[in-house]
């Protein structure tokens, strides 16, 4: 499973919507499915609280990258979305995965999901399972596409590549909408540009709609707008 690429979710080792009525608590739309923004808040909280925890521990402190709250919610709302498309996608196809990785994957991330409040810990633990079970199974579907195309022993790039591959085409059969206050850009990534409706004219406002941020601009954001 050495192939297997992670995104991480947390800190371990992480327009109205076409068609559809704003009501405030979808994030974004995937074919049927909705993504809350309850669940975006609650992943940037549990983000932004892990980046904390880190900053303020002498051991780890020199090794966090602050962050932008604005870039965390985005990063959030994509991992919830590429979730999502997974879900769909391997429902659609009949995607298995590798249960002992998943495993393996859970106790990895367990500390992280211990650190959270008690009430909070079910809930974050379905989220990470729920998004590494959707990358698991779109790797074996990745892998399958590959054995027919006759490459019995794919590099990590024909892998990613493949991967890349299924989920852009299934992003596009199904749909993704998403609501403009997160920035996405014409390929739905969100975070990617200004959701704002005036143009940035300041520096302040040009580095701020900016993506990445640069680091002497996080740095320089209020707590409150900043994780780590």
């Amino acid at each position: 499973m050495k192939r297997l690429v992670l995104t991480a979710v947390v800190g371990v080792a992480l327009l109205p919507l076409s068609g559809c009525a704003q009501t405030g608590n979808d994030a974004a739309q995937v074919g049927d499915e909705t993504v809350s923004t309850s669940d975006v808040n609650f992943l940037t909280k549990m983000q932004c609280d892990a980046l904390d925890k880190a900053a303020k521990d002498p051991a780890s402190a020199g090794q966090v990258q602050p962050a932008s709250r604005r870039q965390v919610r985005a990063d959030m709302l994509n991992a919830l979305v590429d979730s999502e498309v997974s879900a769909q996608l391997a429902a659609k196809s009949g995607g298995t995965y590798d249960r002992a990785t998943l495993r393996q994957l859970m106790d990895q991330i367990e500390p992280a999901v211990k650190s959270a409040p008690e009430k909070d810990r079910e809930r974050f633990r379905d989220l990470i399972g729920d998004f590494y079970r959707g990358q698991l199974q779109v790797f074996e579907l990745a892998k399958q596409k590959l054995a027919l195309q006759g490459v019995a022993n794919p590099s990590d790039d024909e892998v990613q590549n493949a991967i890349s591959s299924i989920l852009a085409d299934f992003r596009k059969e199904v749909g993704v909408k998403i609501n403009p206050v997160y920035g996405a850009d014409a390929s739905g990534t969100a975070g990617k540009k200004d959701p704002s409706i005036s143009v940035a004219v300041s520096s302040y406002a040009k580095q701020a709609a900016t993506s990445p941020q640069a680091p002497d601009f996080i740095t320089g954001l209020p707590s409150r707008q900043r994780c780590g």
